[in-house]
């Protein structure tokens, strides 16, 4: 009889051990000629298998629902090292390592991030065999993999482990779920069902890895397109926009302008369809930015399907392919997916979260194969939703301040983040809660990205070649928002709607106009002031062509609030901004 692995004792577990012996089950399975995983079965024989645990949509397609609708954040930690290690992150480690060498296999599936050599990741996903549409979904998303070759990092995933430890520190009130070890290339995940956690906990180590291949890993989607300039010359735009889920990031990536909603553009007297051309998309989420370019990750998307229609020409057409695969999306009277569903509920409320993996090869002729700018990218726009002192589009012009835009990463609440603080004004530095690693600090990749910009600020004035301009756009924000101050703190103020919460007053942009911004923009068409508060650190626009003076004005928060109220609701802001860089971007360059 051969000898089971002897699974080390709470004192005696390490990471080290703990993935060893992780490792020396499975093999101890296999001599026995017992089931100790599926070795990266075909797309048709996980489908068949995940089909029992999905419903079919009428179009073909099949969508599952998750047990948590949301990545489980504050469920979450990273441990760096054995000295981190900690009673709770072994009781979780060890009932991992039992459930393993307990009849449950598992399904084994291999694939890599990045198409570029340059940032090519190869990530082995080890999956309980009770979710088969996890493994399906996510090596979707990925480009394919050598299953015999050595992985760049591992991930164990068992959503059907449930154990009593807690994240430390937390009065054992918070459930810990999720560890990631950042310098053994390994994550465990348990409890939760919701693909985004193997999706983001891959990327944790490949924005880690892109990090010491000298780039940056970035929370950002991207595209390229030729626009007739100011010159009457076609001019490339590589453009990264930065955001957070539920923001808009995908809408505005995966943006084109073609005949469906050419009009809209027309009638502001532009000609929309004669003044861009060749527009690809490249990437919806975590992209590796450089000096020269920027690399994609992901072969496929995962996107927010909620509120989508035929007006987001690619999400809608290729969220609406027969091989999509859908996560907690309703139905609608004919059986097809309904992007927007009012029937299903999360918590309470109606369902803001439901996600499709859709191809980019289904968004063809805007996918032209590949999802890098392979050349330096010209264009980066941070999206920052808000309520208060917001512009609806301004042009940041200092490399310290975008730096800080980057490093505060201010959003709104969105039930896609989380189930908490729906609306409210948030911080997640760098628009990314997904770094890890103690040779890549948040701080780290800031001055990275801010050393990139004033590199390219310098060639710029050497060469003539394009610099990298830098945009804040406001987007499910609100200019001129009702507001009360209470303790030294500024809310805006809400109201319910359908079960969902809206601001009161004030007006915020259309996807249009900001796409006509941004068109504008690119072409060097725009005519800015400095802000009244910030300088020439932030042009503001006083003539964008397409949109009326009226609306820039209405679009102005200088029109609903005075001077002394905005100074009043920034410094409120900018303390709040300080008590999140202090205690979650440590280190950071005091010039920004």
């Amino acid at each position: 009889m051969i000898k089971a692995p002897k699974i080390p004792s709470m004192a005696e577990l390490t990471i080290k051990k703990f993935i060893d012996t992780f490792h020396e089950i499975l093999e101890w399975k296999k001599k026995l000629g017992r089931r100790a995983y599926y070795d990266n079965p075909d797309r048709e024989t996980l489908r068949a298998q995940a089909q029992f645990y999905g419903e079919p949509y009428a179009n073909g397609s099949i969508g599952w629902t998750s047990n948590i609708w949301s990545r489980s954040e504050k469920s979450s930690v990273s441990v760096e090292d054995d000295s981190q290690l900690e009673y709770e992150h072994k009781l979780l480690m060890r009932s991992a390592l039992e459930y393993v060498l307990a009849p449950n296999p598992l399904i084994k599936v291999d694939g890599i991030l990045g198409q570029n050599e340059r940032v090519r990741f190869h990530c082995r996903v080890w999956v309980d065999a009770r979710y088969p549409d996890l493994p399906l979904r996510w090596r979707e998303l990925t480009f394919p993999a050598d299953p015999n070759a050595k992985p760049n990092m591992e991930m164990l995933v068992l959503p059907g482990l449930w154990t009593p430890a807690t994240v430390p520190g937390s009065d054992g009130k918070v459930p810990l779920f999720i560890i990631r070890f950042p310098e053994h290339w390994f994550s465990l995940i348990t409890v939760s069902s919701y693909q985004g956690e193997i999706k983001k906990g891959c990327l944790s180590h490949w924005i880690y890895y892109v990090y010491l291949k000298g780039g940056t890993g970035i929370h950002a989607g991207s595209r390229v397109f030729e626009v007739l300039d100011k010159n009457n010359k076609w001019k490339k735009v590589g453009m990264i926009i930065f955001g957070l889920t539920g923001s808009g990031k995908s809408t505005h990536s995966m943006y084109v302008f073609d005949e469906t909603n050419a009009k809209f553009y027309q009638d502001r007297g532009i000609d929309v369809l004669k003044i861009v051309r060749n527009q690809y998309v490249k990437n919806d989420d975590i992209i590796a930015l450089f000096d020269d370019c920027a690399l994609g990750s992901e072969r496929c998307t995962w996107t927010k399907t909620e509120d989508v229609t035929p007006k987001q020409i690619l999400i809608y057409k290729a969220g609406m392919s027969p091989r999509a695969m859908h996560e907690n999306t309703g139905m609608d009277i004919n059986g097809n997916p309904d992007f927007l569903d009012t029937t299903l509920q999360y918590r309470g409320r109606v369902n803001q979260n439901a996600r499709t993996v859709m191809y980019f090869e289904d968004m063809k002729p805007y996918f032209d194969g590949s999802v890098d700018i392979d050349f330096p990218p010209n264009m980066v726009v941070f999206i920052s939703p808000g309520y208060l002192t917001d512009y609806a589009w301004v042009k940041i012009n200092d490399a310290n301040f975008a730096a800080l835009v980057l490093a505060a990463g201010r959003t709104v609440g969105h039930p896609a983040q989380g189930a908490e603080g729906i609306c409210e004004e948030k911080f997640c530095p760098l628009y990314n809660p997904f770094i890890i690693g103690k040779r890549a600090r948040k701080a780290d990749h800031v001055h990275r990205f801010r050393d990139i910009k004033v590199r390219r600020d310098l060639l710029a004035k050497k060469t003539g070649q394009d610099t990298l301009e830098c945009y804040l756009i406001n987007t499910t924000g609100r200019v001129g928002t009702e507001y009360e101050i209470k303790d030294g703190h500024a809310y805006p103020i809400f109201k319910e709607v359908n079960g969902k919460r809206v601001p009161v007053g004030g007006t915020g942009p259309s996807i249009e106009e900001t796409e006509l911004f941004l068109l504008q923009a690119a072409r060097g068409l725009v005519k800015y002031k400095p802000h009244p508060i910030w300088g020439e650190k932030v042009l503001v626009p006083v003539e964008v062509p397409g949109i009326p003076k009226e609306r820039l004005k209405e679009l102005d928060p200088f029109t609903y609030r005075t001077m002394d109220e905005m100074k009043t609701l920034l410094r409120i802001q900018i303390r709040k901004m300080k008590e999140v860089l202090d205690k979650e971007v440590k280190g950071l360059d005091p010039e920004i």
